[in-house]
């Protein structure tokens, strides 16, 4: 069916493993793929990848009983973005990437940039460990009151008609009705759900969603 969820869980390997969070948050009836070393993680939580995507630079090849697709160091992408090409053409268009943030900033970065990758492609995505989510917002989000704080910031374009409701700071702040958010806006940050949930809608272009803990 056309509108059938089929989800799919990332684990990569950034510095950032707090493996209870893992073991609590991770959807275990997803297709799970590790990350090179992002299979580690799962090993500490006793959780079997259905595959393992990687160069392994940063980690020992594996000798486990899954699905192991390995790629030549010198390569175009990612272990992070090869494992999100192959959930993409495997059908999946629902995806949670774990432990992608933290370490090398480029790595976090690029990391980032998969939502747009994903975005274009019609499929859901978010990033998250104990710290952080980000995820993009088109036309609208319902954020509930799962971390402390959430900021918000233009994804590679201008967005046009920002609206914020149920938050401690909305565009009534500004005496505005609806407030526009450029790419050099930093305004839209350490914000807060007042009671269980805001929503929040933009007229034109995407939102980048950070939910953070301190």
């Amino acid at each position: 069916m056309a509108d059938e969820i089929r989800k799919c869980t990332i684990v990569s390997g950034a510095p950032i493993d707090n493996i209870e969070f893992l073991k609590n948050k991770i959807d275990r009836d997803s297709f799970i793929i590790a990350a090179d070393a992002g299979y580690k993680k799962l090993l500490k939580a006793n959780i079997m990848p259905d595959a393992i995507v990687g160069d392994f630079d940063s980690a020992e090849k594996p000798d486990v009983d899954c699905e192991i697709i390995t790629f030549p160091i010198e390569k175009a992408y990612t272990d992070t973005f090869n494992s999100v090409i192959l959930a993409k053409e495997r059908g999946y268009n629902d995806i949670t990437i774990f432990f992608a943030l933290g370490g090398r900033f480029d790595h976090s970065y690029s990391n980032i940039l998969c939502l747009d990758y994903c975005k274009m492609n019609n499929i859901k995505c978010r990033i998250v460990d104990d710290k952080n989510r980000v995820s993009l917002i088109q036309r609208k989000a319902v954020i509930k009151k799962e971390y402390e704080n959430f900021s918000l910031f233009a994804f590679l374009e201008n967005c046009i008609g920002v609206r914020i409701e149920g938050a401690h700071y909305d565009q009534s702040f500004f005496n505005l009705d609806k407030l526009d958010i450029r790419l050099s806006d930093q305004f839209a940050q350490s914000n807060y759900v007042e009671n269980e949930e805001c929503s929040i809608t933009v007229e034109q272009g995407t939102l980048l969603l950070i939910e953070s803990n301190d």
